[in-house]
């Protein structure tokens, strides 16, 4: 077996020079931050330099998802591409139909029109004729387009015949369009200045360091040569700037279910980073979701929408609901479909489905002069709807001397092809809506590598994550054996361009940190792979003991069985004197209420609305510090959100839901995963780490955590969901209680707005009220999910806000000293172990506790990946910190490692102390609570989030739902765990 690489010595030997240089500089600066005002401390303070590489654990070499990219040229030239619309072209001749058709010619010259949206597949191919046309105007150009706004030359252009007109021939039209392709805004992407950066950390176009990232110019026209080649294939589909997912023989994929529309796809990755000395390519495995490439037929039967040729419009009208969904599913899909042109001959040409035929999505000018359709039918098979067919001119009968006049398809469809229209099935629209064409569904064939944004069911995220649930060691061949051809890197234009990508993924250096003891109120634990168990132990600290409780076992009348009351009570009781045992007070005789509810019928709002509203005149109005036990049917978000919402944000009551089947389990490892969300929800501590941090220690630092999660996967129509923030925030030296405030802002704003300054301010309040009215000297921030492109309007949007909350409450002369550390999980690096010795022998990943700060990082800025947690099943995914504001660790610890390890350390520890849970989890608490806050004020909210895709909008949901916030009750208290 061949030897495992050592990491680039040169590499190493670069960044420890370039940290020492930095450390020389910055010492000085971070002694006198004390002295200085806030603006001169900013300068010191944004986007730090790292002050040293960590030393803690024990090093380990890894496997990284890099490669090596090799730059030769010293500059590239970018320009700017604007496609405008000109005059439509009079009709071709028969012989440039033919060849034409749904394509496009380039000529030289013409004249810009109006600017032109143009669908991204009819701009691709616009754009390959105008590049056709450039390379013969400039022979020997070699040049690349990511099919958008962008190309990318070698050398400068003359651009001597600019714009290029090129002519395109609609497919569904006899018309063709003129279009000006305009090259303009040329810029250097000037990467011997790059790699020169690269080599000492040393902007010299940039000395005060106001830019990030860095030479984002250079390394975006580097992404668009390596993206060329897939971009440009026809048995490729690119998604965003870096997805890229090959279909056909050979590719991946995997249909989520059986009989099921869509269809997961295993693709890669591809994104230029910048390390230390060199220039990377991070290149990782993806999966995404396609339209099952099958017959229309067939997906009609799946829909169950097969009920045409009955000439009964009731049985279509009970289906209803069924044809919009098909119809919704389809609209926009590309087929191939089979029909005979002018002279009869079978030719298959490619179409867009507009939808199921459909009278309401037939121009109502058209609708009853050329189109009829049966009497109470909207949707219709072959023979519900009728076409005026009219004479060709010269000629007075249509179909062997029939008059003319109005035929049903299914007439048609005999008469021009011999054999009948399967009649059970729906028609397809392949025209607009103002010339419809009505095509047999049995004539349409969905083409492969269609990409869909669908929320999917619970069945077909299970499929998907199975899929895409793979070893490290099958993601790392993948990477090395397969991505190379599948991305094009062997390709003549890389070549020519003077770039190279290395054949072996890179190898770094690691370290695994050691576990922090685990504290409970009678036993310390230390934990093996990132893990333990409760067994006999007592919670650190309980709340206060639940004097009031109660349960109810929700019962669904149109899903069968349940297990019979007193058997549940009994399993009640047995969970009731676990609590006590592990440290709960709780009293053992829960409130005489109602133990079963029924729902059932589609009916779930009504009477666990009516119940709360019982519960609430039993308790006499007084809610507060009163919990329920709700016992589900099974798993069902739909019942899950209704609970929550009602609970959290109108009655103002605890609740925790479990499901029958697993709670009746009578298991103790179910009752502690309930007990210590109970207990958290009281304002008690489950555990507490040993040996934490001096600045933790002490009790004189704040932990913060926020997060904004946007609507994702939603129709166009719904773009007046909001954003959703989540902020929680420490209240004491334990990091057990993490109180959490939720508000909207503008759907899919990532920075906050001003209402983070109020809410910011109350966390500091909060600390104040558990803290003997002393304000905490030290904030850390934990920002969750924002990208390298936001890192800098964090530090120009939030941070100024975090300030005036800060100025609100401090004395005059007296400040926070805050630090900000940018939170991600959603990134593409991975690590992989390089052998047996050096991995979780169950999992075969990396081990928890593995830190990587080198080999895949830049010195200058400081970062690092950390996998805290032990991923049971696929790929461990590691969490990337950045600091982007640093006035602790530095000031506290100095220029050096001691700095580096501590804020490893409590970040480390942190994911340690998630309170609901008895292992480590990937992302620090403060970020993954802040998640969850989120996730928490999405369910508080169906009108925007859960609303069905027949629906396209909720009227004055957004007013309802600004409002909707969390009941006084659970303000303050963990009421989102």
């Amino acid at each position: 077996m061949p030897s495992v690489p050592q990491p680039d010595s040169s590499i190493t030997e670069l960044e420890n020079k370039i940290i020492k240089f930095h450390q020389s500089k910055d010492t000085s600066l971070v002694k006198k931050m004390n002295s200085m005002s806030i603006s001169e401390t900013s300068a010191v303070a944004l986007m730090p330099r790292r002050p040293a590489y960590g030393t803690l654990g024990n090093k380990v070499l890894l496997w990284a998802n890099y490669f090596h990219l090799t730059v030769n040229p010293n500059v590239i030239y970018r320009y700017n591409i604007e496609v405008r619309k000109g005059e439509t072209k009079k009709e071709p001749t028969s012989a440039e139909k033919s060849k034409d058709k749904g394509k496009g010619r380039a000529q030289g010259g013409g004249s810009d029109g109006a600017p032109a949206t143009i669908p991204a597949r009819k701009l691709r191919i616009i754009l390959q004729h105008a590049l056709e046309e450039l390379r013969k105007l400039e022979p020997g150009a070699i040049v690349a387009t990511e099919f958008k706004s962008q190309l990318v030359s070698l050398k400068k252009l003359k651009l001597a015949v600019n714009p290029i007109r090129v002519i395109f021939k609609q497919e569904s039209s006899d018309r063709q369009e003129s279009y000006s392709v305009n090259i303009v805004g040329e810029t250097e992407a000037p990467l011997a200045e790059m790699k020169e950066y690269l080599k000492t950390m040393i902007d010299k176009s940039d000395p005060d360091e106001a830019h990030f990232p860095r030479f984002a110019t250079s390394v975006d026209a580097l992404g668009v040569i390596l993206g060329y080649t897939s971009r440009s294939s026809e048995r490729v589909t690119s998604i965003g700037k870096g997805r890229f997912f090959p279909w056909g023989s050979g590719a991946a994929s995997s249909q989520l279910g059986h009989n099921d529309p869509l269809t997961a796809i295993r693709g890669y990755f591809q994104s230029v980073k910048l390390g230390t000395g060199r220039v990377l390519l991070n290149v990782n495995v993806t999966h995404g979701v396609f339209k099952t490439p099958v017959n229309v037929s067939e997906l009609c039967r799946w829909f169950h929408v097969a009920v045409f040729g009955q000439g009964n419009p009731t049985t279509a009208k009970n289906a209803r609901m069924r044809l919009r969904t098909l119809s919704k599913f389809l609209a926009r899909t590309r087929v191939t479909v089979k029909f005979r042109d002018s002279n009869n001959k079978e030719i298959t040409g490619k179409k867009t489905i507009l939808g199921l035929a459909d009278r309401f999505d037939v121009s109502q000018e058209f609708l009853g002069k050329d189109v009829l359709f049966a009497p109470d039918f909207n949707h219709a098979g072959p023979q519900e709807v009728k076409f005026n067919l009219r004479a060709p001119e010269g000629k007075a009968t249509v179909m062997n001397n029939r008059p003319p006049g109005f035929y049903t398809v299914d007439q048609y469809w005999t008469w021009k092809y011999g054999k009948a229209p399967d009649k059970t099935m729906p028609l397809v629209n392949l025209g607009t809506h103002d010339k419809p064409m009505f095509f047999p569904a049995e004539q349409c064939t969905i083409m492969p590598g269609q990409a869909v944004r669908s929320k999917l069911t619970g069945d077909e995220t299970t499929v998907m994550l199975e899929f895409a649930c793979r070893s490290p060691f099958a993601n790392a061949m993948s990477l090395t054996v397969d991505s190379c051809s599948a991305l094009g890197f062997d390709e003549d234009l890389l070549r020519g361009f003077g770039l190279n990508v290395d054949k072996k993924l890179l190898t770094v250096t690691g370290r695994e940190l050691n576990p922090p003891p685990v504290s409970y109120k009678n036993k310390d634990i230390m934990a093996r792979a990132g893990s333990w168990n409760m067994s006999g132990v007592k919670v650190a600290k309980s709340g206060r003991k639940i004097d009031a409780w109660t349960w109810v076992r929700i019962i669904d009348d149109d899903k069968g069985s349940y297990v019979q009351t007193d058997d549940m009570a009994r399993i009640v009781g047995n969970f009731s004197r676990f609590l006590e045992t592990s440290g709960i007070p709780i009293s053992q005789q829960s409130a005489n209420t109602p133990r079963d509810l029924h729902v059932g019928h589609g009916n779930y709002d009504a009477p666990i609305d009516d119940y709360f509203s019982k519960l609430k005149r039993y308790l006499k109005d007084n809610t507060k510090n009163f919990f329920l036990l709700v016992v589900l049917p099974r798993q069902d978000s739909a019942l899950y959100g209704i609970i929550k919402k009602l609970a959290d944000t109108q009655y103002g009551i605890h609740t925790i839901c479990v499901v029958e089947k697993t709670f009746m389990k009578d298991s103790p490892q179910t009752y502690a995963n309930v007990g210590l969300k109970w207990n958290l929800k009281n304002g008690g501590v489950n555990h507490i780490v040993k040996n934490p941090i001096d600045i933790i220690k002490t009790g004189t630092t704040m932990v913060v955590g926020y997060d904004v999660t946007h609507p994702t996967n939603m129709p166009n129509d719904k773009n007046a969901a909001p954003s959703l923030v989540g902020l929680v925030a420490s209240i004491d030296k334990d990091l057990g209680q993490w109180p959490a405030i939720a508000w909207e802002q503008p759907g899919r704003q990532e920075m906050l707005g001003d209402e983070l300054t109020s809410h910011f301010a109350d966390r500091l309040r909060l600390w104040m009220k558990h803290n003997q009215n002393k304000l905490p000297e030290y904030i850390v921030i934990y920002r969750d999910g924002v990208s390298e492109g936001q890192f800098t309007q964090v530090l120009d949007v939030e941070l100024p806000m975090i300030r005036k909350a800060c100025s609100k409450l401090y004395q005059a002369g007296r400040k926070a000293k805050l630090s900000i550390i940018v939170s991600v999980k959603r990134h593409q690096t991975r690590f992989y172990p390089t052998s047996e010795q050096t991995m979780d022998p169950k999992s075969r990943n990396i081990r928890s506790g593995t830190v990587v700060d080198r080999g895949v990082t830049q010195a200058r800025y400081w970062d690092f990946f950390l996998t805290a947690h032990t991923a049971l099943k696929g790929t461990a995914r590691p969490a990337h910190y950045t600091v982007l504001l640093d006035e602790i660790f530095r000031d506290k610890y100095g220029v050096g490692d001691t700095a580096a390890n501590n804020l490893e350390k409590l970040t480390h520890d942190l994911c340690y102390l998630f309170g609901r849970a008895t292992k480590a989890v990937s992302i620090c608490p403060p970020a993954y609570y802040a998640d969850i806050v989120c996730e928490r004020a999405r369910v508080h909210r169906p009108e925007h989030f859960d609303a069905p895709d027949t629906v396209s909008s909720v009227s004055g949901a957004s007013g309802l739902t600004t409002s909707r916030r969390v009941h006084d009750n659970l303000k303050d208290t963990m009421y989102y765990i």
